[in-house]
């Protein structure tokens, strides 16, 4: 009897462990989450996490995306900030041209 005792508690410290470990962190993710997704870089860092960019999109496919979402911007900001931001200095995109038309996809 008093080794299963000793079991139980063993199950139910580890258990609290575990328990403190992710509501700590899930917090912390949360905030993590809303710093990143502000403005029109966070938005498009939100596109890109959610996986829209995975297939090469145009940039009025991503004005109404980012419209969706509720990031309200102009085709030329959009534009300016995917080929400078995402395409030249982080190189996180890839611009192609399909059509005469520049799309940006995540960068493989």
């Amino acid at each position: 009897m008093e080794e299963l005792r000793k079991k139980l508690d063993d199950f139910e410290n580890r258990l609290k462990k575990i328990e403190e470990f992710l509501f700590s962190n899930q917090t912390k993710i949360e905030n993590d989450v809303s710093k990143d997704y502000k403005g029109l870089v966070g938005g498009i860092r939100f596109l890109i996490g959610s996986g829209f960019l995975n297939q090469p999109k145009s940039v009025n496919e991503i004005r109404e995306e980012l419209k969706k979402e509720s990031y309200h911007y102009t085709t030329a900001g959009i534009a300016c900030t995917l080929s400078e931001t995402f395409t030249k200095s982080q190189k996180i995109l890839n611009r192609i041209k399909e059509d005469k038309i520049y799309k940006y996809v995540v960068r493989k």
